[in-house]
């Protein structure tokens, strides 16, 4: 099986006008190590003066589309990572923040007790705090994606707390019963 060899910028020259080429190809870089490198430092230059001159309100917009679109990525993973529970998740926001947490449970309108005791899983959120998670987040973050993290770490303990089904197990009568087909 023989690969054909790309064309190259002159080999399309030959055939097209430059606003063709522009709006048709993508094609490989044709320049040596010592120029890739030199645009490779170009572009960085570049890159940090944009995000030198950024407003602490786009820097914080980007932080924020950088967690949402980690946490979709995550929901297509199909597995748990103590990361990306509902707690860390939120402490993650608050830091992005700036904010402590007094003030952030004043925000949101919970008790700062309440979120100490989410932050540290000893309390389970409620639908309601992620409509207001949605909301202080300018609708960046949607109900939807607080719940989704919630409820898989919730799975993960359903799955693993083998003590606590039994204890449960023991508080049913009138148990039913099937034969196993084969």
């Amino acid at each position: 099986m023989s690969k054909e060899k790309e064309p190259t910028y002159e080999d399309l020259r030959k055939k097209y006008s430059d606003e063709e080429i522009a709006e048709s190809f993508v094609f490989r870089s044709t320049m040596n190590d010592a120029e890739q490198a030199e645009a490779d430092e170009e572009f960085r230059r570049i890159r940090f003066e944009l995000l030198k001159n950024m407003s602490d309100e786009q820097v914080l917009q980007g932080e924020l589309l950088r967690t949402k679109y980690l946490m979709k990525d995550y929901f297509n993973q199909h597995l748990f990572l103590e990361e990306y529970s509902f707690s860390n998740q939120l402490r993650k926001y608050i830091s992005l923040l700036k904010r402590n947490m007094a003030d952030f449970a004043s925000d949101v309108g919970i008790h700062k007790t309440t979120l100490s005791r989410i932050l540290n899983d000893r309390e389970h959120p409620n639908v309601d705090l992620m409509y207001r998670l949605e909301q202080h987040s300018g609708k960046m973050i949607p109900a939807t994606y607080w719940y989704k993290l919630h409820s898989r770490k919730l799975e993960e303990e359903i799955k693993r707390n083998d003590e606590k089904r039994t204890e449960e197990y023991k508080k049913v009568k009138n148990e039913l019963k099937f034969k196993l087909s084969a």
